[in-house]
């Protein structure tokens, strides 16, 4: 095997043991470089530890099980973060930076005043849907925000950032665009972006912040979604 490969597990085989006969055997993987490794490690440390987060909260989750969850000693915690609140800050840090690369990513869409497909469908469903609510990194954090907004002052302050204020700006400015455009009048896309905004908070706690997310829940969150747009554009 070349170099880049090592040894993980050796399993013996065509040895006698009795009327039994077993054969040696080799398991490889690809080497990984140790900064690769800690990587790696570190990350999953934060999926484990949110998975539990978002479903019983953070006080109940202690550095012991999220060890047991990644298979790990509890020692070896601590040699990526300082404490469960550490855990907690990055999980926070990564939301808030995957939220910002999103927002510019709208906002440089919607800079394009003459762009009406940013306005599209596919638009719709790629960066809010996709990149947002059906993301299960950001439906954990969403799900884990509800859960400590009544127990933390600032996760309350980021649930109602991101669940409500800043997809209510975003929505409200598209809708805007579309007045800019000469589809809608001002007053049209007022109505409209605040229609849309209640309708999809309301189809995002009814299909996707609740019980497990799954494709067929998504896939009826986007059904209905899409009957919502076109029954509002048809009113206005």
């Amino acid at each position: 095997f070349p170099d880049s490969y090592e040894l993980i597990e050796e399993n013996h085989h065509f040895k006698k043991e009795g009327d039994h006969y077993y054969r040696n055997s080799m398991i490889y993987r690809e080497k990984l470089d140790r900064k690769t490794e800690e990587i790696l490690g570190k990350e999953l440390i934060l999926k484990k530890a949110l998975d539990m987060f978002a479903k019983s909260g953070y006080d109940s989750v202690s550095i012991r099980d999220i060890a047991k969850a990644v298979n790990i000693k509890e020692s070896s915690i601590y040699y990526h973060f300082k404490n469960k609140q550490d855990i907690l800050d990055s999980l926070v840090e990564k939301f808030e930076s995957h939220m910002k690369e999103l927002t510019d990513m709208l906002q440089a869409s919607m800079s394009d005043s003459h762009n009406v497909n940013a306005f599209s469908w596919d638009w719709l469903r790629e960066f809010y849907f996709e990149q947002y609510l059906f993301d299960t990194f950001c439906n954990q954090m969403m799900r884990f925000m509800m859960i400590e907004q009544f127990h933390n002052e600032n996760m309350r302050m980021s649930y109602e950032r991101y669940l409500f204020e800043l997809p209510h700006r975003i929505q409200t400015q598209s809708f805007m665009m579309l007045s800019k455009l000469g589809i809608l009048n001002e007053q049209q896309a007022t109505k409209v972006g605040n229609d849309f905004f209640a309708s999809i908070t309301m189809l995002t706690f009814k299909y996707l912040l609740n019980g497990e997310l799954t494709k067929a829940k998504k896939e009826a969150f986007s059904e209905e979604a899409f009957t919502y747009i076109n029954r509002m554009f048809r009113e206005d």
